[in-house]
């Protein structure tokens, strides 16, 4: 009898991804199968290979700990599933250390337009981190969280601004769920593994944030690059009716799979030598 309840325990535990409603006398199994954390609301067009995925995740707030759109949202105040795309797409995407776990980088400011000339008068940098390592659902982690340097929340016309300029590359992503749509979640996965790249949040200010009011004369601006100091009229406005698939066009190209196609001769073969090998 002990050795079956430890194999029911043991199925539910591994099929908690692929089979959420799966029967257990465990409660604890119960609460692991029912968190919605590792469920995918939607593949990102991403600049690394395949797509990006984009989990419901968590986050809980008393320990500051989470990943996924809940802690995109919730901490940082980014709430645009193509706000979050547009960064995925940067070209500037580094590894973190020796780690599965990439930044990519990108920029959001508002200008002021004076006498024909706009000044730079907010700027900040983006940070998006993205977990590659495959999980049970033959899936990346994906998105482990988003971010404005310096500061905790976002400004509300962050999003909206990165939102403006993505344009989705790729068909719609089928089965995709909406902002409105995603769940609340404040709880960890049952046996969730948190690589050290997914620790990675360097975003609180060590002083508060001043205030960021706007006055209604703003012009917002995204770009994958530090944006200028100052602007004339015309290029501001030109820079705004440049469609985002022309300013990607140079710089999105996302890599691709390194899957050899199957071959029924050898691809390698393997020699030991005591001199030289040619």
């Amino acid at each position: 009898m002990r050795n079956a309840v430890g194999a029911i325990a043991t199925t539910v535990i591994l099929g908690a991804f692929a089979n959420p409603a799966a029967a257990t006398t465990s409660s604890g199994a119960e609460a692991a199968a029912a968190n919605p954390a590792y469920r995918v609301l939607k593949h990102l067009d991403y600049s690394g290979p395949g797509k990006a995925s984009l989990r419901v995740g968590y986050y809980n707030r008393a320990e500051d700990k989470g990943f996924g759109w809940n802690k995109v949202k919730k901490k940082h105040n980014i709430t645009k599933y193509s706000a979050v795309e547009y960064i995925a797409k940067s070209p500037f995407r580094n590894r973190l250390g020796n780690s599965t776990t990439y930044h990519m980088t990108g920029y959001a400011g508002k200008y002021r337009c004076r006498n024909g000339v706009c000044t730079l008068i907010k700027q900040y940098k983006m940070i998006l981190s993205v977990n590659e390592k495959i999980q049970r659902d033959g899936q990346d982690k994906g998105v482990i969280t988003m971010y404005c340097v310096g500061v905790v929340r976002c400004p509300n016309w962050v999003s909206t601004t990165l939102a403006k300029e993505n344009r989705s590359l790729a068909a719609p992503d089928v089965g995709s769920i909406p902002e409105e749509d995603a769940p609340d979640n404040s709880e960890a996965p049952e046996g969730e593994i948190v690589d050290k790249g997914d620790t990675e949040d360097e975003n609180t200010p060590a002083t508060p944030e001043p205030g960021d009011a706007d006055d209604g004369t703003e012009t917002y601006l995204s770009s994958y690059e530090p944006l200028a100091n100052s602007l004339s009229t015309s290029t501001l406005t030109a820079e705004l009716a440049t469609t985002a698939g022309e300013k990607l066009a140079a710089a999105y190209t996302p890599l691709a799979w390194a899957i050899p196609e199957a071959t029924t001769e050898d691809r390698y073969r393997y020699i030991g030598s005591y001199t030289k090998l040619r």
